[in-house]
């Protein structure tokens, strides 16, 4: 084995780009553990998979559920599914662990896994992100590169911590229903949903999801919502800034969007474009749009309402 003494476990809520995965994996280190979607009974993804596996079967069956109306619904990995891969990765010989998932006011994950890790010799610590998708991604991937580095567990989950922290999340969703249905928002933001026709703009903020701007109508919303991605971009501090685009079958438009972004507020930034995952997908439903920009800005998403901009207009 390499200097790779610390190996990195996450779950699929990080979205984590699958050619970036699939290449982490097959240096040795990564593991990603599947969190369930429930549709018309049928469990997917299946549990144990390779990380950056492609699998056409899950979207394309997401798809159609959401478009028909049909309940889906999601559970955390059960603590026996972090079990064998924390068992697997002992045996593989490394000598600690540590397991990086969705924030814990969304997810039962970090309880699963922290309850999975009591079958296993080797140290495992369990990092809370507090946030989801490229902005828990982000780090994964700084866990990993520090474990590759040769650092130890204290110094990874540090990484990991680190790297979760302080990056830019946008997501505009067309209907707040399916997150209160699951109880994934703040009740400020819940009480919208039921009282006003709103298209809102959400963040994560202290772990939890939170209305950042409630426009009306879905022009604005997509009009404020490319603003305020832009203007994170424009003012991240990142010495060499990211921006994610997040889709849900809409690879192209998504890319469109992100290369107009970049070209107008970073023309430095690097663009990467991934697909939500299904247990994201699930609650935010068709149509929906996510942004991530690596690092801290200068003008976070999370500010007060510039003038002339105030929630709830045209």
């Amino acid at each position: 084995m390499s200097a790779r003494r610390i190996a990195v476990v996450t779950d699929d809520a990080a979205a984590l780009p699958p050619a970036w995965a699939a290449a982490a994996a097959g240096t040795g280190g990564l593991a990603v553990v599947g969190m369930p979607v429930m549709i018309d009974g049928q469990i997917f993804p299946a549990p144990e998979r390779a990380p950056g596996a492609g699998d056409d079967e899950v979207p394309r069956a997401l798809l159609l559920a959401l478009a028909e109306g049909r309940p889906v619904t999601t559970s955390r990995p059960s603590p026996g599914q972090f079990r064998r891969v924390y068992r697997r990765l002992e045996a593989a010989g490394y000598e600690g662990i540590v397991s990086v998932h969705l924030s814990a006011e969304l997810s039962g994950t970090t309880g699963s896994a922290r309850i999975g890790r009591r079958a296993v010799d080797v140290p495992v610590t369990v990092v809370d992100s507090r946030t989801a998708a490229m902005a828990q991604g982000f780090g994964v991937q700084r866990a990993w590169t520090a474990a590759g580095a040769g650092a130890g567990l204290e110094d990874v989950a540090a990484a990991a911590r680190e790297g979760s922290r302080d990056n830019t999340l946008l997501l505009w969703v067309p209907s707040l229903e399916p997150l209160r249905r699951g109880g994934r928002l703040a009740p400020s933001a819940a009480v919208l949903s039921q009282v006003l026709p709103i298209r809102p703009l959400l963040s994560i903020d202290g772990g939890r999801l939170v209305a950042v701007e409630k426009p009306r109508t879905a022009a604005r919303a997509r009009a404020r919502f490319a603003a305020l991605v832009g203007e994170a971009l424009a003012t991240a501090e990142h010495e060499d800034p990211v921006l994610v685009l997040h889709h849900l079958g809409d690879e192209d438009g998504a890319r469109e969007l992100g290369e107009q972004l970049v070209e107008a507020h970073r023309p430095d930034a690097r663009l990467l474009v991934c697909p939500l995952p299904p247990v994201l997908a699930a609650h935010v439903g068709l149509g929906a749009r996510a942004a991530v920009v690596e690092g801290p800005s200068a003008r976070p998403v999370l500010h007060p309402v510039p003038p002339g901009t105030a929630p709830g207009g045209d």
